[in-house]
């Protein structure tokens, strides 16, 4: 699913770069307690798969800003870095 860029531009226009930056990181917390949340034995399985979902779809929404606030140049570097070093540990 393609998003649309110029609606990001809007947002980062209408709040700034800096409360999109901060979006980034709280959608990253909340997938991560919703991830934690679900191996825990006292909650229901399916609640928490339902949270994990609407929260891994937040997290897509919100990365999608990282090429228009980050040096995306940089990212795909680095990115690509990591997947040399994870290709050789599978060797």
């Amino acid at each position: 699913m393609n998003i649309d860029t110029d609606l990001l531009l809007q947002a980062i226009q209408k709040w700034g770069k800096e409360a999109q930056i901060d979006k980034i990181q709280e959608e990253a917390q909340e997938l991560a307690l919703a991830l934690h949340q679900v191996k825990c034995l006292t909650k229901e399985n399916e609640e928490g798969m339902s949270k994990i979902y609407g929260e891994l779809a937040d997290m897509q929404i919100v990365m999608e800003y990282v090429p228009l606030l980050f040096n995306q140049n940089k990212i795909d570097r680095i990115k690509q870095m990591k997947l040399n070093i994870l290709k050789q540990l599978l060797q």
